[in-house]
């Protein structure tokens, strides 16, 4: 669990009895430093509470140094755009692509680093959506590419799939190249027994986000995540293309009633993203 593992790296040791409720409390102000409160509330410190639960349920320790530790939400002033500008998204997809596999790195973690930003720049999907593709979600429909995203590969906030079409960059740059010699299965993290109850998508999601962060690209008022369907929107907006289609891609649900009459195909899907222009990276 790649929480647990930084808690230990920050402690020095993984002796849990050890722990105290002040070495939670300062990892907590730690890691608010460089993310949201929500994420840290609800995803890192609430996987420390299962941890110190579990040990405390199996009389491995006495009480939870976790208990009573909490995130304040407090809403911060907006100062700025809450999408990557087109300067922002440009940079990233260059590191994206100029990125180079480390020796301890996974080969899925690395190839999510080279592909999920290019996917969600160019579909507005949230970025688990994209962690969590497979091979067999990546399919071709009258002469179309398009991925499936769908709550049979992981989570889905509507929990219904949808089908998106690929951007002509993305094929350009060898996304179908790259998923036509992977392994069947995830795209993005390796297949096999799970040890955390966190969805391995969520986990190499994470990832993306801390390395995002750490390009020193974008500012800390932009969510590496939410920051490309805000900007995906944007652009929709500024081109005149239609609503309901723009929704649909992105997985927003109808507005009106009217909205639900008649489908958002492939075709229709597949007209509005070719007229999306590319980001410019030179």
């Amino acid at each position: 669990m790649p929480v647990l593992r930084a808690f230990i790296e920050t402690l020095g040791h993984d002796d849990a009895q050890r722990v105290t409720k002040e070495d939670v409390i300062r990892w907590k102000d730690q890691r608010l430093e460089t993310r949201a409160p929500k994420t840290v509330r609800d995803t890192e410190i609430a996987a420390l509470r299962a941890v110190f639960a579990w040990a405390v349920d199996n009389a491995k320790l006495s009480e939870s140094p976790a208990k009573g530790v909490k995130v304040r939400l407090t809403e911060k002033p907006q100062a700025r755009e809450k999408g990557l500008t087109k300067a922002e998204a440009a940079a990233v997809l260059k590191a994206a692509r100029d990125y180079r596999k480390s020796d301890r790195e996974y080969l899925q973690t690395a190839a999510a680093k080279r592909w999920a930003p290019w996917l969600c720049a160019y579909s507005g999907a949230r970025v688990s959506e994209i962690t969590q593709l497979r091979k067999e979600d990546i399919r071709q429909d009258d002469g179309i590419w398009y991925m499936r995203i769908t709550p049979d590969a992981g989570s889905v906030k509507t929990g219904q799939y949808r089908d998106v079409p690929l951007h002509e960059h993305v094929v350009a740059e060898g996304f179908l190249r790259f998923v036509e010699t992977a392994e069947t299965g995830p795209l993005f993290f390796a297949a096999g027994e799970r040890k955390s109850k966190v969805h391995p998508s969520k986990q190499v999601a994470q990832q993306l986000v801390e390395w995002i962060r750490g390009l020193g690209i974008i500012g800390q008022d932009v969510k590496p995540n939410h920051g490309w369907r805000h900007a995906r929107k944007t652009i929709g907006r500024e081109l005149g293309l239609n609503p309901r289609v723009l929704d649909a891609i992105e997985g927003h649900a109808s507005r009106t009633a009217g909205d639900d009459y008649g489908d958002v195909t492939l075709k229709a899907k597949a007209l509005v993203v070719s007229q999306y222009p590319r980001f410019h990276l030179e």
